[in-house]
């Protein structure tokens, strides 16, 4: 006959408790590994960062994607990424506090001085955010009015593009041709900091209305129902009416360029930072959920987010993360807060490990497997500055932000 044992109700309690107190210490020792992992990570970045300042040398010479062999192609400063080394550099000396990053970054950021007046680019808040930009906020080596007014006139530059008709900064660029045809790309929304830092220092005050009217405008006119997005919109230039919706860089016209998304997503964080105004807050959740529904398990997103093609893009999940980071510290709800660390948490983490992370630190770049056109194989699986750039700059986020919320990987 069978013996049987009857656990006592205080028993009961106890091992409940137990399984509880040992849960929490699995949870903080997963998170304990993460913030070791992310220290490693910034220390590595460091070092690439110090490698390519040896390889590279020249600050007239900019890189913009790597080989195959993980060495960068290097360009002149009229180039759209031209800022993102320098502005690399900058998150560099933010993460460190070393001198020696902050004196190179001051040397590439100064040879982008000539591009203030590039009338021909849309991208110029690009290069001047990430570079001019970041020296004003970390730097007490600069000449702080001269770089302001470096900063004021490329901002008068990209307001020249402003189409008063359909309330949009124009493209610089288009695969097709369509007559009267006036094309915006979604990621002109990364330029609009520019804009909006220049009208609260010194700058025109319509400036930030030209950067409010874009702003909303794209989400009227790129954003489908269901919070995806298109990647291109061209407007006929006399009467400002629409007259295709599709893609440049996407699997196609109906589907969403992961990267383009990442775009919106970060533009529109950014409207809020300066307005406070919460629709834009509103538009970032929206755009953010359809991003992090379309991500694999591992967080790093697909070229495209609706493709049957799966080809990993870490620049869209760089770019996604360091928006998410920021976004989240705008969030009073505490449930939504928990919810979107534990998305940063995870796309981080993967970042930071293999195969995305390159191990070897005398290589220059950092994060590999970028996307930059799936249709050129040498445009596949490469590392890319701009995904530097944000990486970098979502471990300065990360160190600086509050939310610690406990993440079991």
């Amino acid at each position: 006959m069978r013996k049987v044992i009857h656990i006592s109700k205080p028993f009961t309690l106890s091992l409940a408790l137990i399984i509880g107190m040992l849960s929490i210490l699995n949870i903080n020792a997963a998170e304990n590994d993460f913030k070791k992992r992310i220290n490693i990570a910034i220390e590595d970045s460091l070092a690439h960062l110090e490698s390519s300042v040896e390889l590279i040398q020249d600050p007239k010479q900019f890189p913009t994607y790597a080989n195959k062999d993980l060495t960068w192609q290097l360009h002149a400063a009229h180039k759209w990424t031209a800022g993102f080394y320098p502005g690399s550099l900058w998150q560099g000396y933010q993460l460190s506090g070393d001198p020696r990053f902050e004196r190179w970054a001051k040397k590439w950021t100064e040879s982008l001085a000539d591009q203030i007046n590039d009338e021909g680019s849309h991208d110029l808040g690009f290069k001047f955010m990430t570079t001019y930009g970041n020296a004003i906020t970390l730097s007490n080596d600069i000449d702080v009015k001269a770089y302001k007014q470096v900063m004021l006139s490329a901002a008068e530059t990209l307001a020249k593009r402003y189409q008063e008709n359909i309330q949009l900064i124009s493209s610089d660029w288009d695969d097709k041709y369509y007559e009267d045809s006036v094309p915006v790309v979604i990621d002109i929304m990364m330029n609009l900091e520019l804009l909006l830092w220049a009208a609260e220092n010194g700058g025109k005050k319509q400036w930030a209305e030209i950067a409010k009217h874009h702003a909303l405008k794209t989400y009227q006119d790129f954003i489908r129902e269901d919070g995806s997005s298109y990647h291109i919109v061209r407007y006929n230039k006399t009467t400002g009416k629409i007259i295709n919706k599709g893609t440049l860089q996407g699997d196609g016209d109906e589907t969403t360029w992961s990267r383009g998304h990442a775009w919106m997503v970060y533009g529109m964080v950014v409207m809020y930072r300066y307005t406070k105004q919460p629709i834009y807050l509103e538009y970032a959740k929206t755009l953010a959920d359809y991003f992090i529904k379309r991500l694999p398990k591992d967080g790093i997103a697909m070229w495209d987010l609706d493709s049957k093609i799966l080809q990993r893009d870490t620049s869209a999940s760089a770019i996604f993360v360091s928006a998410l980071i920021e976004m989240t510290r705008y969030i009073d709800n505490q449930k939504q807060q928990e919810h979107y660390v534990k998305q940063y948490t995870l796309i981080l983490n993967s970042l930071i490990s293999a195969p995305y992370f390159i191990e070897d630190t005398s290589k220059a770049p950092i994060i590999n497997k970028s996307v930059h056109y799936y249709t050129k194989p040498s445009a596949i699986d490469v590392p890319a500055i701009f995904t530097d750039y944000y990486f970098l700059e979502s471990l300065n986020r990360y160190q600086q932000t509050k939310h610690k919320i406990k993440v079991k990987f």
